[in-house]
């Protein structure tokens, strides 16, 4: 099973966290963004967040699936609380990172909060480093939707993205029966060469039913007893 790539542009080393002008539109940027919000058909978005993350194995590799799921239903849940452009492409870059992060380096869940709050945080407060993006109720409601998704799943997204599953190959020996060829058209006998039996001969053929032993009456009646 081919696996997609999980790191984003830039993957957060614990202690890491490199903020420019904050982190919109560095992994989301307009165009994806007004690709996805363009049409209202779910497969179309998923495929387009899919494509933004350049998975391209969506439909048949688990993992890029549950990656791409993760990222699609973040980008709708900043749809719904009506977050700005820049606000959803900042959101989904910080849980992407976090994703990230506490996948690959084994994140408990108290060491991928603290890396989500100071990634919040930094785009909560304008200090030079980065942009105001959060008011703190906007920061609440953000907090308590990925306390109830993410972070209450992390140890079943570190399994599946860090166990490796065991193959199993058993061999079974099959007995298939050979089917009997059938007799050839031209040895078949004609009309002619088939032996005819006339009633009276019928009757006692191969029966042990003579025209004197009863045994017609007998048969007749058992069909009149099973009627």
């Amino acid at each position: 099973m081919s696996q997609e790539p999980l790191a984003p542009n830039e993957v957060v080393e614990e202690g890491e966290v490199e903020m420019a002008m904050g982190l919109a539109y560095s992994d989301l940027n307009k165009d994806h963004l007004e690709a996805i919000f363009s049409t209202e058909d779910m497969d179309e978005r998923i495929r387009l967040t899919a494509e933004s993350l350049n998975v391209k194995h969506y439909s048949n590799n688990p993992r890029s699936a549950i990656m791409v799921d993760f990222c699609y239903f973040n980008i709708m849940f900043a749809k719904e609380n009506e977050f700005t452009d820049q606000q959803t492409s900042a959101f989904y870059s910080i849980m992407l990172k976090v994703f990230v992060s506490a996948v690959d380096n084994g994140f408990s869940s108290t060491e991928a909060f603290d890396l989500f709050k100071k990634l919040i945080l930094t785009h909560s407060i304008e200090d030079g480093e980065a942009v105001e993006l959060y008011p703190l109720p906007l920061v609440k409601k953000i907090s308590n939707y990925v306390s109830n998704t993410f972070f209450r799943y992390l140890d079943a997204y570190k399994y599946v993205f860090t166990t490796t599953q065991s193959v199993v190959t058993e061999t079974a020996e099959l007995q298939v029966e050979t089917p009997l060829i059938p007799q050839l058209l031209a040895e078949a006998a004609t009309e002619e060469n088939v032996e005819v039996f006339d009633d009276g001969e019928k009757d006692g053929a191969g029966t042990g039913v003579g025209e004197g032993g009863g045994g017609g009456e007998e048969v007749a009646e058992v069909f009149e007893l099973s009627v």
